[in-house]
């Protein structure tokens, strides 16, 4: 190891690659062409040479957009939580860059971690973000010109991961302290900072002798009804606060762990465990409980996760959910239905991911009308190296009257292990994408591809090594077209140059 980072030094200095290595915090240099680019990234890599760019001739087909119910007390364009929506459906309706002929720019808030798990824009363009670091986390604004801070708040720590906008763009966040809080941006004379505008205290959800360093609210939601819904990851907890009396109602899940995000439909709140699936609701009784089932937990932790590792994700107009389990030797794609079915009926299909012993569903997965999105996430770490990813990337499609499932198309060139978004407003998936077999660092790409096809569109060079790692973060779209997806040691953005 020591040998190979002296060969690197020495490369940097010889031969003066770090001259195109993009810089944190700042425009990315310009990049030579050509042969003498690949050559430069590949005495880098010690691997293959590599293209700062690719496209093909595809041309793909933006989609109707995703029909669901306006939500009443969370935003309706995206922004609302690591997964777009309250469904967690992972699309957007903005359309970002259409081609690789893009502009990349980076921001580094922290050389060991401080990566920023979720990304959303407000209603002028501005960069919204929750970094979260082992020392500090913040929430911060940032311009989306320059990615210059405009504002920053510290946050306890561990706090964060998941993150939703109101109507009103204001910052619904849960922290590690136990308190859900809503922040807003406020700018006087040219300077912006964060307003803490409402915290809602759910200490009582853990009892004190119970208390550890996985006691953390996951992720949070409104219902339809507007109480706030929390998860807590250990000791289990699924709770809600009624913000008209701000009493908070729990409900412990013992012997289960929560390690994944939460969502909502008019009907109710959905989530797993690493036992269960929960599909439950506010009643004068308290959390109730409208659906539960078990699944295939595995007999290990293959990721981050021993049970599912995927957020579930609602879809064909609220009535199917899938998830993934964790089953040996590879996990499977599970689909359910939502509506009134006898409970025999309620499985629509179990299909297996991807090869034996080289599959994991880590990732909450697209879901759009009747087709699911999964991608292969073995091998990829938020701990910032993902060398050995795996590729594998499949769309699955539900029949119309829900008998059975099909494989559309698989494609086996990309490796992923980003929260994906899939845009209708063009058709394209996007991804932060690791090339495969490039040497002893890690190169890593934003990758398109076609949703109807599976095909390659274009992808475009971000940069190699650790801090460019996605971590198994998340991406998101502005209205404007501007794409940012979180890496290990802080953010990227791309936008089109044409």
């Amino acid at each position: 190891m020591i040998k190979k980072l002296l060969l690197i030094a020495v490369v940097f200095t010889a031969v003066g690659v770090v001259y195109w290595w993009p810089g944190y915090g700042a425009e990315a240099k310009s990049f030579p062409g050509g042969f003498e680019l690949s050559l430069r990234i590949s005495i880098l890599t010690g691997g293959k040479p590599l293209p700062l760019s690719f496209s093909t001739d595809t041309n793909p087909q933006g989609l109707p957009p995703l029909p669901m119910p306006n939500h009443p007390f969370q935003d309706n364009q995206g922004m609302a939580g690591a997964h777009g929506d309250s469904y967690n459906s992972g699309v957007v309706p903005n359309a970002g860059p259409v081609s690789e002929d893009v502009r990349v720019q980076s921001r580094l808030f922290s050389s060991i971690f401080s990566g920023c798990s979720t990304q959303h824009f407000d209603a002028k363009g501005r960069i919204i973000a929750v970094c979260v670091g082992f020392h500090k986390t913040s929430l911060v604004l940032l311009d989306p010109v320059d990615l210059s801070i405009l504002a920053r708040e510290e946050l306890p720590a561990m706090a964060g991961w998941y993150f939703r906008l109101d109507p009103q763009g204001r910052v619904l966040v849960p922290a590690g302290d136990l308190t859900l809080r809503r922040y807003r941006i406020e700018e006087q004379g040219g300077i912006f900072d964060w307003q803490l505008d409402q915290q809602w205290d759910i200490a009582a959800a853990v009892p004190e002798d119970q208390r550890g360093m996985k006691s953390l609210p996951m992720d949070i939601v409104f219902d339809w009804q507007g109480n706030l819904w929390f998860l807590i990851w250990s000791p289990a907890v699924v709770g809600y606060v009624d913000i008209h009396t701000n009493e908070v109602i729990i409900r412990p899940l013992e012997g289960e762990l929560i390690e994944n995000g939460v969502g909502a439909t008019p009907q109710g709140v959905f989530f797993v465990t690493d036992h269960n699936f929960y599909f439950v609701r506010a009643s004068r009784q308290g959390v109730e409980t409208v659906l539960h089932f078990p699944y295939d937990r595995g007999s290990s932790t293959k990721a981050l996760s021993r049970g599912s590792g995927s957020t579930p994700v609602v879809f064909a107009g609220g009535k199917l959910v899938a998830f993934g389990d964790n089953a040996d030797p590879r996990p499977n794609v599970l689909v359910y239905r939502l509506d009134d079915v006898p409970e025999a009926e309620r499985l629509v299909c179990k299909l297996p991911m991807f090869e034996p012993g080289r599959s994991v569903l880590e990732n909450s997965f697209i879901a759009y009308d009747h087709s699911i999105i999964i991608e292969n996430n073995f091998n990829f770490s938020v701990f910032g190296d993902s060398s050995g990813g795996e590729p594998g990337i499949v769309r699955v499609d539900v029949a119309d009257d829900f008998s059975t499932c099909k494989q559309v198309w698989e494609n086996r060139l990309v490796a992923s292990g980003s929260g994906a978004k899939l845009s209708s407003g063009n058709g394209l998936i996007y991804q932060y994408a690791l090339e495969q077999d490039t040497g002893w660092v890690n190169a890593w790409y934003l990758t398109a591809i076609d949703f109807h096809t599976g095909k390659l569109v274009w992808k475009h060079y971000t940069g190699s090594g650790k801090q460019w790692d996605n971590a198994m973060l998340t991406l998101s779209i502005s209205t404007d077209g501007v794409l940012t997806a979180g890496t290990f040691g802080g953010l990227i953005m791309a936008r089109d140059i044409r």
